[in-house]
């Protein structure tokens, strides 16, 4: 289980503020990263399916036929 601290506003002087280990957070960044990557191929994924350079494809068979 992770251990978090969180700071009260008195102390940070307006916004609350959370304290965790390097390595969960190092984690969260990882995860963070590798989401975005992940979206970014999506969309880019579905710019192309919109703009008729791809098409769905229910098995790799499939790519054969041309």
């Amino acid at each position: 289980m992770t251990t978090l601290t969180l700071v009260p506003k008195k102390i940070t002087h307006g916004d609350e503020l959370v304290i965790l280990p390097k390595k969960e957070y190092d984690n969260l960044r990882r995860r963070l990263d590798e989401t975005r990557d992940a979206l970014i191929k999506i969309r880019e994924g579905e710019k192309e399916y919109k703009a008729g350079k791809i098409r769905p494809m229910r098995s790799l068979s499939q790519l054969d036929k041309r």
